[in-house]
């Protein structure tokens, strides 16, 4: 492993003093600063669409992006014999965002509504900017205006209702399965006496999601481009010396915005046992600095109302071992039930913050 990383990283235009092994990556310290190494699972266009989206963000002030460094021959990548891809980013000394603390958490929303107003990048102007992050061979492959409806393509390919329509589904297909069983443990029973209420949830928030007026939001997120992290998470947060430094853009994507928020509050209050006071001020916090429109608000309402957490365990259960009962599943289904009331209570509590 050490003589495949020199000889991959002799590749790339940077002059190694140290390395040392850190959560997913390979770190090292050059004479040019600082880079991780990590394995590679995107295509070299949808590297290049994630470039252009740190490249603007470094535009307009943000000193801290984890640019991917071209090879001497002008890609993103490399192999090594094996096969294996890699890629080589700027990368910074910093902590992880702390979920166990509030000041933490709140200068992360702040940061993230930050993030949601530079994150607006219409078409026109990736027409224009194209050609700074082309690689070599994407240059003399494609015209520009090829390179944006690959970009286009790939800037759109999750939409959250049909996802979500996607994940009801296999709500119903565990139930039904266990339903079926003659013998149920008793993770499975938790999960049938939870299904009512939480399928009642699930349906409720895509009957409204399907209307004309949330479509017309995700399409117009598109068409005005704006962008979301699609990974805004605690350890993608990192408190440096100069700044707080988000990083991993690999699942940027085209499209509503509040799914960032959603995500990032959602794990935080499962953390914090739904308290309603401190999910209610961070988004306060967010909408200081960036309002949200009338309908945005209420889409962050259904989308807390939807079950995900619920989902994921029984489809965590369903995909793995059902032979055996996994304790750690069980547990986490069981707080779940324990902490509905206040799930409950922060829900009509943002409803009426909200709209």
């Amino acid at each position: 492993m050490e003589d495949k990383t020199e000889e991959i990283v002799k590749q790339y235009p940077i002059h190694v003093n140290g390395k040392r092994r850190i959560r997913g990556a390979i770190l090292f310290e050059a004479k040019e600063g600082i880079f991780t190494l990590i394995h590679c699972r995107e295509s070299e266009k949808k590297l290049s669409f994630t470039e252009q989206i740190k490249m603007k963000l470094e535009e307009q002030g943000r000193r801290e992006i984890d640019m991917a460094l071209k090879t001497e021959n002008g890609s993103y990548t490399t192999r090594d014999k094996q096969g294996n891809v890699w890629m080589l980013k700027r990368w910074f000394l910093g902590r992880e965002c702390n979920l166990h603390d509030n000041d933490d958490v709140r200068e992360a929303v702040q940061n993230l509504a930050c993030l949601h107003r530079e994150l607006v990048y219409p078409v026109q102007d990736m027409i224009k900017d194209a050609s700074k992050i082309l690689t070599q061979e994407q240059e003399q492959e494609q015209t520009k205006t090829d390179c944006l409806e690959d970009f286009k393509k790939l800037g759109c390919k999750k939409e959250i209702t049909g996802t979500l329509h996607r994940h009801m589904r296999e709500m119903k297909r565990v139930y039904n399965y266990i339903r079926t069983k003659k013998q149920k443990n008793e993770m499975e029973i938790c999960i049938l006496n939870l299904f009512p209420l939480y399928y009642e949830q699930a349906g409720k928030a895509l009957e409204q999601m399907d209307q004309d007026s949330f479509l017309y939001l995700q399409q117009q997120s598109v068409d005005e481009g704006r962008l979301y992290h699609g990974s805004y998470n605690h350890h993608n947060i990192l408190f440096t010396e100069h700044e707080i430094a988000v990083v991993n853009f690999e699942r940027a994507e085209f499209g509503m915005q509040i799914v960032d928020l959603y995500h990032f509050l959602r794990k935080w209050m499962e953390k914090k046992g739904w308290s309603v006071h401190s999910g209610v001020k961070m988004i306060e916090e967010y909408q200081k600095i960036r309002p949200l429109s009338d309908i945005e608000a209420k889409m962050l309402y259904l989308l807390f109302l939807f079950p995900e957490k619920f989902w994921k365990q029984i489809n965590f259960y369903y995909n793995g071992k059902k032979s055996w009962m996994s304790l750690k599943n069980y547990e986490k289904l069981r707080k779940m039930e324990e902490q509905e009331q206040e799930r409950q209570k922060f829900l009509r509590e943002i409803r009426g913050l909200l709209f």
